[in-house]
């Protein structure tokens, strides 16, 4: 099978150098530079890779496109993944091709989950992860332990069956709704991760989860509506019934009713009320479109 090894990299001329010498083993190594500014680009050439430059940064998600139409175009078979900042191992690549070579899986991701890894991480963003692993989970129906781990094989299938639309770090848990739709064969292996790499995080780990959580609500509210609005809808009838019993709460003790709240706790009812027709009404649209 011809291999190709994507690894898509901002300003990574400290790491990039180590990770395409050891990917290198394993196949073809393709470097999409995302509009570094420092020597990315020329490390990564001297080292044996081949090189695809966005003039601009254009996103995680943008660079795996473009690798994987580099891929389908110069008939690959199979697309590994893998961050440029050195947090993964290279050495560990057959890991995931294993399943892959022997036709059990189309995508196949690393996990830092399935053998502790994840305890090196910080507590805060174990807690975003947990959050971020849980919602993926509900969007795809499929159990995921590491949503958005980078390091990750797909096959040929795979890469034909992805019409990608998130430009950043959503494309993860987009690639594994959009497999788990049609009915492509996702797994995970154990993967060990460093955490003392020169560069951890190029994004605020707030705005980076929090961007990545919309999506993911996204992608909940067009498979599962009725999931995604009745859970809002219920959360209106909880506020409307915590504002109704403050209203009421000064009368029942023989003084007046507080107006403020009850409009309040009215307006909730409201809504929740219109969250749970649009729901049901979604998810019935939403059946009609697949079938």
């Amino acid at each position: 099978m011809k291999i190709l090894i994507v690894i898509p990299a901002y300003n990574e001329e400290l790491t990039i150098g180590s990770v395409v010498a050891l990917a290198k083993k394993y196949g073809d190594v393709l470097v999409v530079d995302d509009g570094s500014k420092d020597k990315t680009s020329k490390i990564a050439q001297e080292v044996g890779a081949i090189v695809v430059k966005h003039e601009v940064n254009r996103g995680k998600g943008q660079a795996l496109k473009t690798g994987f139409n580099y891929a389908l175009h110069n008939d690959y078979d199979v697309v590994v993944c893998i961050d440029a900042d050195g947090q993964h191992n290279p050495e560990e690549i057959p890991l995931l091709l294993k399943p892959i070579l022997n036709d059990e899986a189309d995508l196949v991701i690393g996990s830092r989950y399935l053998n502790g890894a994840h305890k090196n991480i910080p507590l805060y963003r174990r807690v975003g992860l947990w959050i971020l692993n849980k919602t993926t989970v509900l969007a795809s129906g499929v159990k995921i332990t590491d949503s958005q781990s980078g390091f990750r094989a797909l096959n040929r299938r795979a890469l034909e069956s992805l019409e990608l639309s998130a430009n950043g770090y959503p494309v993860e848990s987009e690639m594994i709704h959009q497999l788990s739709e049609k009915g492509l064969r996702i797994t995970e292996v154990p993967i060990n991760v460093r955490y003392d790499v020169p560069k951890k995080h190029k994004k605020h780990p707030v705005s980076h989860g929090v961007g990545v959580l919309a999506k993911i609500i996204g992608l909940i509210g067009y498979k599962r509506p009725l999931l995604l609005f009745g859970t809002l809808s219920l959360l209106s009838f909880i506020a409307s019934g915590v504002l109704g019993y403050l209203a009421l709460k000064p009368y029942y003790a023989g003084g007046k009713v507080y107006l403020t709240q009850a409009i309040g706790a009215g307006i909730f009812a409201i809504i929740g009320i219109q969250l749970f027709i649009a729901g049901l009404t979604l998810n019935v649209l939403a059946r009609m479109v697949r079938e």
